[in-house]
Order: structure tokens, then C-alpha cells, then sequence
């Protein structure tokens, strides 16, 4: 879950809990938010935010205007300014219990979740090769990450690197002295890249399912339903897709151009962190079909069957596309 960042989301009203404020934590006051096992989630068709509430063995999902009508929370009051940062925030993260603290997200626009060294080494080494690249006037974008660690490695690359942070502070109009400057907003921008790295890696998990897929059809190529099955599926992947790869074209311009970046670095980042967030929610909605892929053995046999016509009931409530046929006049 997120971590405690500290803001400005609902105006700071001290609460008796170890010190956390309203301001960065879901400090609810109506005893209806003390049960034990109560969250927020989106409901089963994402379209709202509910309420889970234990009932015994079950549990009720109350959606938030019903749960504020039931419970008569006062209209733009503290525990309704809360509700309405819930429903912000499940865009970020899946479930939210009372007392948790809010995404950093809706804080101060960081991530509420952790990316790994080689994100990192990997948008480091991306932007180095973009100074690189600008320094010899033939910016390039290179996806492959084997190739991408040799090209940075190359002392050549070293070289211009260094080249490059000297030229641009001169663009820039600031003098030697300053460069570190311009090391410093590559550095943090590389910081913010990291997480597009780490979407990237799990989106290839997506992409991965149709190859997953691919080698059930062959193994099926006889039986003309799961073939037909799976080419309806690959059709239906086009969308998402196209899709996930928009942004990510996106991104990439902006990062291709290493001088107009650094010229206009605050909006630049603030469009990383959209696209970042974006990227992120859409990617949340894959997450369990991909767990349930890991686990599927390549194989003739009614599991993955079953992951098949699953993997179709997820893409068609998503992306397929109905036409209402109206009878002429």
C-alpha cells in the first residue's frame, strides 16, 4: 500500500491515531468504518466505488452514495471529502481499508508503488544514450534492452555522455560550473522514466498471453472450435494493443527530444506521471488474467481450455464492439 507521503487532500484535521492527519490517511469518523474486514474496492463491474461490509460469512458492497445516504454522512463533510478521495484513488491501488494512507498519487504525484534496480539502470541508460545520440545530431530510441546496456557501455557512448552535459548547459545558458544542474534533472527525470520501464516489462506480460495462446492453437490446430476461439480472441487484442502502444509512443517522443525536455522539465514531467498513471490503471485490470496465465501449463487439457474461453469473457466485456441494428424506415 502506499507509504505516508505528506499533503494537502482533505485539510489536516488532527486525529487521536499515532499522529496521522486527514490530510495523508483515511481517518474516518462514522463507527460504520470501524467494522473489521471493511474496505473500499471497485465494484465487479468497475464502474463505482463500494463499500465492503462483513455479514457474516458474506460480506454486502454498499456503493458510496447509498453508504452516505444510510449513514447520514453530512453532505461536503470530513468523512464525505474522504469518500470523495476514495474514489480518486481506485484508480491506483485495488482495495482501501479506514486508516490506510492515501496513494501518493493524489498527494504529491509520486507513485504509491516500488520499482526494481533494473528499471532504473534501464531509464538511466536510455536517457544516456539519448545524450549520446544528440550530441552526434542523430537522436535515436533503441527497445531492446540487451542492446541498449551494450550501447551505454561503450566508452564511446561514455564520452559523448559527458560532451553532451556540457553542450547542453550551454543551450541551456548556464555556465560550466552549473552543469550539474543538468546531470541532476536527467537524473531525477530518470527516476520518473522508471516507472514507464517497469509498465513496459508488464505489459509484455500481455503481449506474452497471445504467445501463450499462439502455441495452444497449435496444439489444438485440429479442433476447429478453439482455433476459431483463439482467432477471435487475437482480433479482439488489437484494441488494447493499440492502445497501450499510443502511450508509449508518447513517451518515448518526449524522451527522444533530450533538449526540449530539459528546456520544459516540470511539464514534461508532470506528462510522464500522467502516462505513468495511466498506464498503470489500465495495466491493474490485466493483472489477475496474467497471474492466471502463469500458472497454466501449455498442455491439451480442460485447464486451458477453461483460461481460453476466460481470456475471450475478458476481452469481449472490454473491447468488443456491438452494433445496434435498427429496422429501416
Amino acid at each position: 500500500m502506499p507509504s505516508d507521503s505528506k499533503g494537502d487532500a482533505a485539510g489536516g484535521v488532527e486525529t487521536a491515531a499515532e499522529g496521522q492527519t486527514r490530510s495523508t490517511h483515511f481517518m474516518f469518523d462514522h463507527k460504520v468504518f470501524t467494522q473489521t474486514g471493511g474496505h473500499f474496492a471497485l465494484s465487479s463491474d468497475k464502474t463505482q466505488a463500494v463499500f465492503h461490509v462483513p455479514l457474516g460469512e458474506t460480506s454486502g458492497a454498499i456503493p458510496l452514495p447509498t453508504l452516505r445516504k444510510t449513514f447520514e454522512i453530512p453532505a461536503e463533510g470530513p468523512d464525505d471529502q474522504l469518500l470523495k478521495i476514495v474514489e480518486k484513488s481506485l484508480k491506483f491501488v485495488k482495495i482501501i481499508r479506514p486508516g490506510e494512507s492515501i496513494p501518493r498519487e493524489i498527494l504529491d504525484g509520486t507513485a504509491s508503488w516500488s520499482v526494481e534496480d533494473r528499471h532504473r539502470r534501464i531509464a538511466q541508460g536510455r536517457l544516456a544514450l539519448q545524450l549520446s545520440s544528440w550530441i552526434s545530431g542523430s537522436e535515436v530510441i533503441v527497445h531492446d534492452v540487451e542492446q541498449l546496456e551494450q550501447m551505454v557501455e561503450d566508452p564511446g557512448t561514455k564520452t559523448r555522455v559527458q560532451e553532451a552535459l556540457t553542450a547542453l548547459a550551454e543551450r541551456l545558458g548556464l555556465p560550466a560550473e552549473r552543469r550539474g544542474e543538468v546531470v541532476n534533472r536527467i537524473e531525477s527525470f530518470g527516476h520518473e522514466l522508471a516507472y514507464i520501464e517497469a509498465l513496459r516489462e508488464r505489459y509484455g506480460k500481455v503481449r506474452w498471453i497471445v504467445a501463450r495462446l499462439a502455441d495452444l492453437q497449435s496444439l489444438y490446430r485440429l479442433d476447429r472450435s478453439i482455433v476459431e476461439d483463439v482467432s477471435q480472441i487475437n482480433r479482439l487484442f488489437k484494441k488494447p494493443f493499440a492502445e497501450f502502444d499510443n502511450i508509449f509512443v508518447q513517451v518515448d517522443g518526449q524522451t527522444g527530444e533530450i533538449l526540449a525536455l530539459l528546456k520544459n522539465f516540470a511539464p514534461q514531467v508532470q506528462f510522464t506521471r500522467r502516462m505513468r498513471d495511466e498506464l498503470h490503471m489500465k495495466l491493474m485490470d490485466w493483472d489477475e488474467l496474467i497471474t492466471k496465465w502463469e500458472k497454466v501449463r501449455i498442455e491439451r487439457a480442460a485447464a486451458s481450455e477453461a483460461m481460453i474461453k476466460e481470456t475471450y469473457r475478458f476481452l469481449a466485456q472490454r473491447y468488443l464492439q456491438t452494433t445496434v441494428w435498427r429496422r429501416a424506415t
